[in-house]
């Protein structure tokens, strides 16, 4: 078993672009870190057959799933369905951290 560690150790930010970390994949799951300065933010993508959290660990950031969009700041949770379209972005002064956690969708 893995000893645990801060989330605050994986956290690391370039002014070129986003840092995304794949910190575990099994069958069922991922779960990625994605580290964004302000104006930075990801290429819209799907996950089919997944349901999608974003938990935002420091900051704050915008994920815009399908045609809606929601505002998720430092402790808080969103949840979407994956094969909708989605583009997390840091639309604020601050660099933004957030953990997204893809799940294989019930009976997939």
């Amino acid at each position: 078993m893995d000893l645990p560690k801060s989330a605050a150790s994986f956290i690391e930010f370039r002014d070129e672009g986003p840092v995304t970390k794949k910190l575990l994949e099994t069958d069922r799951s991922t779960v990625t870190l994605v580290c964004l300065r302000p104006g930075q933010a990801l290429s819209p993508f799907t996950h089919r057959r997944r349901e999608a959290i974003v938990y935002c660990l420091q900051g704050g950031v915008r994920v815009t799933p399908g045609e809606g969009a929601a505002e998720v700041q430092a402790g808080e949770l969103a949840f979407y369905d994956g094969s909708k379209q989605a583009g997390p972005g840091n639309y604020s002064d601050a660099d933004a951290a957030f953990l997204v956690t893809l799940v294989r969708k019930k009976g997939d």
